[in-house]
């Protein structure tokens, strides 16, 4: 078979008579940055074919974690196997899985009920995923223990920003990156220091020893809402990593919707977790270094230098910096009350302290 006849609909035909169903219309439902979806008819009802420009071992590493997951129960969506018993197929550079159509309730990061259930949800993933044995010729990605490196390399970038920007004097989304850049490059060479502390070696050494993973981007977009609770449509991907990094980016992507960090909010969003996987205060002293690196400030100043939203107009690109500007700002007396945010996170999840 060929791997460049990706819509066809013969190529589609040979790859789904590899699974154990009665076929009937065949859809192509979206294709985009480099994964592409089709819905297909069966006896059983409407399946999705996906097909991800990976090769084959990464993704027998992701649906490996799938079918993991739902051992264990959590609430995913069916993945398939082969007529072989396999849970993906490869061709070439391509790889292929079916899962189950699942609809119900659009979430949204607004929604205060839903993003608590969201974090509940976090807290069993991260206690499902661990104790994975991934397939021996699958290929694992990870980023456990190489924090420092990636922390290292962002910083770099912004400095390299930094000078850019410092040549484009006119330009009013560089002047105004330049009027925050040094607290940020602070607050990360700071973060990075931190990572010397035992806590995260220690957390590192954990993680591997349980065999857990994470998500590589936790996001509503992977999620509908069934029976009132959050249920996974898709494991988009995963990343071994500590669950922290999930939080995190989590926590971000609220703030970012609401233009400013609610410490009420994120206590009780983590409050939430807790009382599903409860962490030790080490723990959390390693999140908080990692909600202190200014990750979403580096995303933006990224994306602009290198022109990677074409469609964005210089508005929108002074928008998005002016929103991260006031979340990271905002965010300063949340870092700063450790202690007492880490006790009140406790109590409202009931969980003793460590």
């Amino acid at each position: 078979m060929d791997e460049n006849r990706t819509y066809d609909q013969e190529y589609l035909l040979k790859i789904l008579q590899f699974y154990p169903f009665e076929l009937g219309e065949v859809k192509l439902v979206s294709s985009r940055s480099g994964r592409t979806t089709w819905e297909f008819e069966t006896e059983q009802g409407i399946k999705v074919l996906k097909q991800a420009d990976m090769k084959p071992h990464r993704m027998l590493f992701i649906a490996g974690a799938h079918a993991h997951l739902l051992n264990k129960g959590i609430p995913i969506t069916p993945i398939h196997a082969t007529k072989n018993g396999a849970v993906c197929i490869g061709v070439g550079e391509l790889a292929y899985v079916v899962y189950d159509k699942i609809e119900g309730n659009e979430m949204t990061y607004y929604n205060k009920d839903q993003m608590t259930k969201t974090f509940e949800f976090a807290g069993k993933f991260h206690t499902a995923s661990e104790g994975y044995q991934r397939a021996d010729n699958s290929h694992k990605r990870g980023r456990v223990g190489k924090w420092h490196k990636l922390y290292r390399w962002k910083l770099q970038e912004l400095e390299g920003n930094k000078q850019i920007a410092l040549s484009y004097p006119h330009d009013p989304f560089s002047a105004l990156f330049l009027q925050y850049v040094d607290k940020m490059l602070e607050r990360g060479r700071n973060a990075l220091k931190a990572l010397d502390e035992p806590e995260y070696e220690q957390w590192s050494i954990e993680t591997i020893d349980v065999k857990s993973f994470c998500q590589q981007d936790f996001t509503l977009a992977r999620f509908t809402e069934i029976d009132g609770a959050p249920f996974m449509k898709e494991l988009h991907s995963i990343t071994n990593d500590l669950p922290s990094r999930d939080l995190r980016i989590l926590l971000n992507k609220v703030m970012k919707k609401l233009s400013v960090w609610d410490d009420e909010l994120a206590m009780e969003y983590l409050s939430a977790y807790d009382s599903v996987h409860p962490l030790t205060k080490d723990q959390y002293k390693v999140l908080w270094t990692d909600l202190a690196f200014p990750h979403v400030f580096c995303s933006i100043i990224h994306k602009y230098y290198l022109s990677q939203k074409r469609s964005w107009s210089d508005e929108k690109y002074i928008w998005a910096l002016q929103n991260i500007i006031a979340v990271e700002d905002s965010k300063d007396e949340f870092l700063q009350r450790f202690p007492e945010i880490y006790q009140e996170i406790k109590n409202k999840s009931g969980v003793r302290t460590k």
